[in-house]
C-alpha cells in the first residue's frame, strides 16, 4: 500500500494532533556504531557515531520537545546528557534494534501515538521532522522510507511491531502501513557509510557532525577537481582521474545521486573521495553554491 505526499483529502481531519508524537529514537552504543565506516574514519569513528546521534536528538527535541522524546541507549555519554536536557532515557536491551525500539514503545504506553526516528541522520532539521510527523498524522499507521526507497527511517502508529532492518520498507507496508515519499531529503538520508555520509554533508550538517569533520582534521573526505577517464552508460560506473594522474574509480550510486544523465571522456568534475573511491560528484557553476546538472 502507498500513497503520495499529496493524497490525503484536505478535509480529513488528522488522527493525531501533530504535538502529540512520542518520538521514540534508538541509538546504538557509539563505541561500537557506524562499524561501516570504520575503514574510512579510522579512530573517529565513536567521535562521529555520538555526533550524528547528538544532531539528530537536536532536531528531533526542537521539532516536538525534550518531554515528547524517548532515548533507547545504551551510551554512557549520550544518556546522562539528554537526561538533563528533559529527554526520556531508556536503557538498551542489547537484543537488536527491534528490542530497543520495543523497549521505548514500552516507555510510551499501550496505545500512545508514537513515531520512531532512526538516530543516525545528521542532517535533519525540526522543519523536515515536523512536515513528516504532521503528513502521518492524517493516517493511522504509516512509515517514511530512506533515501534508497528500501529502508525506514521513520515509523508512525500505535502499538506496531518494529520490522526495522534490511528491507524494512517492504516489511512495515505489508503490516498496512501507508509510505510516504516525502520529499523531505534531510530526514531520508540516513548514514551508515561512506557514501551516504557524502550526501548527508552535500545536504548541510548538525553542527556536531560538522564539527568532526572540520575540527578533527580527519581528511577522510576530500573534494577536489577530476576528469572523467572510463564512463560504462548501461552500468553507470566508471572512473575518474585527479589532476597528479592517479585513477579513482566509481560505482553507480556517486553516478545516480549526482543528478548527471550522462558523463563523457574528459569532462571536468568536482568530486567527493573516500578511501580513493568516489563517493560523489558534480558540476560546479561559475559561482558559489550553483550546481550545474
Amino acid at each position: 500500500m502507498s500513497t503520495s505526499p499529496n493524497a490525503h483529502p484536505e478535509s480529513a481531519p488528522p488522527l493525531v494532533p501533530s504535538g502529540d508524537w512520542v518520538v521514540v529514537v534508538p541509538v546504538k552504543d557509539t563505541r561500537h556504531g557506524k562499524s561501516r565506516l570504520a575503514r574510512a574514519v579510522g579512530s573517529d569513528r565513536a567521535a562521529l557515531s555520538g555526533a550524528i546521534a547528538h544532531d539528530t536528538l537536536a532536531a528531533t527535541v526542537e521539532a516536538v520537545g525534550a518531554r515528547q522524546v524517548v532515548l533507547v541507549t545504551g551510551d554512557e555519554v549520550l544518556a546522562p546528557t539528554w537526561a538533563a536536557k528533559g529527554v526520556t532515557v531508556v536503557g538498551d536491551p542489547g537484543t537488536g534494534l527491534n528490542d530497543a525500539v520495543a523497549s521505548g514503545m514500552r516507555q510510551a504506553g499501550r496505545g500512545a501515538p508514537v513515531a520512531v526516528l532512526l538516530g543516525d541522520l545528521p542532517a535533519l532539521d525540526a522543519v523536515s521532522l515536523r512536515t513528516a510527523l504532521e503528513r502521518a498524522a492524517a493516517v493511522a499507521e504509516s512509515f517514511v522510507p530512506d533515501g534508497d526507497g528500501t529502508g525506514t527511517v521513520l515509523r508512525c502508529g500505535r502499538d506496531f511491531t518494529p520490522r526495522f532492518g534490511a528491507d524494512s520498507a517492504s516489511r512495515h507496508a505489508a503490516d498496512g502501513a501507508v509510505r510516504l515519499d516525502l520529499p523531505l531529503p534531510r530526514l531520508r538520508t540516513d548514514v551508515d557509510d561512506a557514501r551516504s555520509l557524502a550526501r548527508a554533508r552535500r545536504l548541510g550538517l548538525g553542527p556536531a557532525t560538522r564539527a568532526v569533520l572540520v575540527d578533527r582534521a580527519s581528511g577522510w573526505i576530500r573534494s577536489m577537481q577530476a576528469t572523467v577517464h572510463r564512463f560504462d552508460p548501461d552500468t553507470h560506473s566508471g572512473s575518474v582521474l585527479r589532476d597528479d594522474g592517479v585513477e579513482l574509480a566509481f560505482e553507480a550510486p556517486a553516478f545516480e545521486a549526482s543528478g548527471l544523465r550522462l558523463l563523457r571522456t574528459g569532462q571536468r568534475l568536482t568530486v567527493d573521495v573516500v578511501d580513493d573511491v568516489v563517493v560523489a560528484m558534480r558540476i560546479v557553476g561559475v559561482g558559489a553554491g550553483q550546481p550545474i546538472r
